[in-house]
């Protein structure tokens, strides 16, 4: 299976518009050289990705990292999160108490190198940095922009909001549930507010969730109180049903703030994948 991977979809009466922004405002110049235009389709191609393991482990929880949309730098480099900005997420993951990546593995993601593409996509390709966790990694929305808000200046107008709808969001939810029905996945992470909110489809909830997650992890460090913990933060985590499936989303700490730490060094992110991955497999060693 291929990490990155082309999909088109169909832009009917919007092509033209559609086809305007993305080759002439500075905004899209990244997504620009990674799509392609059928002006006889009235279609758009461009190319994605997505991490789904080739095995999952016997008993390893399966668990779905799930993002907003691709950034189209990440798609053109050859795997998620690996511009430069953002290279620093594969040392906090791995940094989780749930993980065991071996000594190649964290040496390629020490010391970003033309070799840490293809070291990591073998061993995210086949899982064997963990006993409890295999990770899936896909995206609420499969279209590349840098910026999530980025799809709203694509998809403008009502007519553009229902195309959006159509091709992009209500798949996305199809497709995400089809993977979890295959792999029995009942777990979602996400990182994004908005998209937290879409997928529980709940406006009023999150708010100033970056905030709330800090201070409950520094108060769960000075108790060690897990109920308390998960009640602080009782609208960061919720179960739906989607058709016969029930699936538990959880809003980690947005990937932004991977850098922030605790006042003894410890980074907030990767605590609070710890507590996440903790509440996904039930165990209590690390209350």
């Amino acid at each position: 299976m291929s990490i990155i991977q082309q999909q088109t979809i169909q832009l009917s009466d919007q092509f033209d518009n559609i086809r305007e922004i993305i080759q002439t405002q500075d905004a899209f110049s990244n997504l620009s050289q990674i799509c392609s235009f059928n002006e006889n389709e009235k279609s758009i191609t461009f190319r994605t990705e997505k991490i789904h393991p080739l095995r999952i482990p016997k008993n390893t929880k399966p668990v779905i990292l799930l993002f907003s949309n691709p950034h189209p730098i990440s798609v053109q480099t050859g795997i998620f999160l690996s511009e430069p900005h953002s290279q620093a997420f594969w040392k906090r993951i791995f940094a989780c108490n749930y993980m065991h990546p071996s000594k190649e593995l964290l040496d390629s993601i020490s010391q970003w190198s033309s070799d840490t593409i293809e070291t990591l996509s073998a061993n995210l390709l086949n899982p064997n940095y963990s006993d409890k966790i295999s990770l899936f990694f896909d995206c609420l929305e499969s279209l590349p922009t840098n910026q999530y808000v980025d799809l709203k200046k694509i998809f403008k107008n009502k007519k553009g909001k229902e195309l959006r709808k159509n091709t992009l969001q209500d798949p996305g939810i199809e497709h995400l549930y089809r993977i979890s029905k295959e792999n029995n996945i009942t777990s979602w992470v996400v990182f994004s507010a908005e998209a937290y909110r879409n997928i529980v489809r709940e406006k009023n909830i999150a708010k100033y969730a970056p905030k709330r997650i800090r201070d409950a992890l520094d108060q769960f460090q000075l108790e060690k109180d897990n109920e308390l913990f998960w009640q602080t933060l009782n609208d960061l985590r919720s179960t739906f049903v989607i058709n016969d499936l029930e699936i538990t989303v959880y809003l980690s700490l947005i990937a932004r703030r991977k850098n922030d730490k605790t006042t003894d060094g410890k980074r907030y992110f990767t605590l609070m994948l710890d507590k996440i991955f903790q509440d996904i497999t039930k165990d209590t060693t690390l209350s």
